[in-house]
């Protein structure tokens, strides 16, 4: 369902309505600037200047084909920063990597993978985003007790203990799938989101979960597979953040990028026109031949939050979002269209519509993840959504 090649074309001819006449930059990041984040922010800073001497100018990053690892210990709240970014109406700034499965960008977990605030007319296409390692956990049931849940995690899995996050007491839950090594599915009955609150020990790598409601008695029985996210906070860095936030801006396009380990991204303050083509969030490869029940602790794209203005113009199209930790995907007073995408196995819905009467949802494929469209964004199912930052 993915395309190979020829995005660039379209873009910059047809879709995005880039007249003939602009010019159009190619820069190498590698070899120009170098294939890190200083050299992502240089080619960036060259942009900007570019684009204050012709602002309907195309400038194309060109990002080769191989795993980069990109780390910034700057005072940016973003690995890469796109804060002001505004070409004119026809120009564009188009990071261009080789492929979805050729271009792999490693984020270090020390911030929001992008960032920005007041953002125009930007393009990231062809490429994997990701982290360093596995964001979520998984085990078989031992016991269950009122209050608690034994489980022996899967050996090569982090333990709770390493996913746990002290800033928040909040966006912490277990599930019950089907204990297959190969496809665990999130089973739909009887298996509501469960909150838990502490972990601990006792030893190698059986750990006790103790549950936010101390009464609870867990409907899980010895040998269940149980997927356990532990959700990060606002302001949260040392979890890493999102993998992008966007405050106010329009024209954005995510085309044919995948994403794992890390998934949930925002745009918010009245951001206009975001766009996600041919896009993925995905389970990371098998551990010791056991293959993750959740892609990552979060959601995926979510398009405005509860309080935010209204905003139009959006399209999620021919997207595969896959074992989402949350909402797969998200508009709150966002209008526009989610069509024929492939959902499966979200741990919240699959797509939720909040105070957005207008959007359309049309052939779309969803596997174990509701739709919701209505007023009030609150889950109305056996479960709980949290939104954040």
């Amino acid at each position: 369902m993915l395309r190979n090649s020829g995005l660039l074309v379209a873009l910059l001819m047809g879709a995005l309505c880039v007249t003939a006449t602009a010019e159009t930059l190619k820069w190498d990041v590698a070899a120009k600037f170098g294939m890190t984040a200083d050299g992502l922010r240089k080619a960036m800073e060259a942009a900007r200047g570019h684009f204050d001497k012709a602002p309907d100018a195309v400038v194309i990053l060109e990002i080769g084909a191989g795993s980069f690892w990109l780390e910034d210990e700057g005072s940016s709240k973003g690995t890469v920063d796109l804060s002001g970014i505004k070409p004119g109406p026809n120009g564009r700034l188009i990071f261009q990597g080789k492929g979805i499965d050729q271009t792999v960008l490693v984020f270090a977990d020390n911030k929001h993978a992008l960032y920005g605030r007041d953002v125009h007319r930007v393009t990231f296409s062809d490429m994997h985003m990701t982290r360093k390692g596995y964001s979520v956990s998984q085990g078989l049931v031992v016991d269950v007790a009122p209050g608690k849940v034994v489980l022996d995690i899967q050996p090569g899995f982090p333990t709770p203990g390493m996913i746990f996050n002290p800033h928040s007491e909040q966006g912490r839950f277990l599930r019950r799938y089907t204990n297959s090594a190969t496809d665990p599915q999130l089973i739909e009955e009887d298996n509501e989101q469960i909150p838990w609150a502490q972990a601990k020990c006792l030893e190698g790598l059986r750990w006790e979960l103790a549950l936010k409601r101390k009464k609870d008695v867990a409907n899980y029985s010895k040998g269940d597979l149980i997927g356990i996210k532990s959700k990060h906070s606002k302001g949260d860095t040392e979890f890493g953040g999102q993998t992008y936030w966007f405050f106010s801006g329009s024209d954005f396009l995510f085309d044919s990028v995948k994403w794992t380990h890390k998934t949930r991204g925002v745009f918010r303050g009245g951001f206009e026109k975001v766009q996600f083509v041919d896009c993925v969030t995905d389970r990371a490869p098998a551990i010791n031949g056991q293959t993750p029940c959740l892609a990552s602790p979060g959601g995926g794209p979510q398009i405005g939050q509860p309080n935010d203005p209204p905003t139009s113009g959006h399209l999620v199209k021919n997207c595969r979002f896959i074992a989402s930790g949350d909402d797969a995907v998200a508009f709150f007073n966002a209008t526009g269209v989610t069509k024929d995408c492939y959902i499966r196995d979200a741990f919240c819905r699959g797509i939720l519509i909040a105070n957005a009467p207008k959007s359309v949802v049309e052939n779309n494929t969803l596997i174990r993840s509701p739709i919701q469209q209505s007023k009030d964004w609150r889950f109305h199912g056996s479960g709980k959504s949290e939104q954040g930052e």
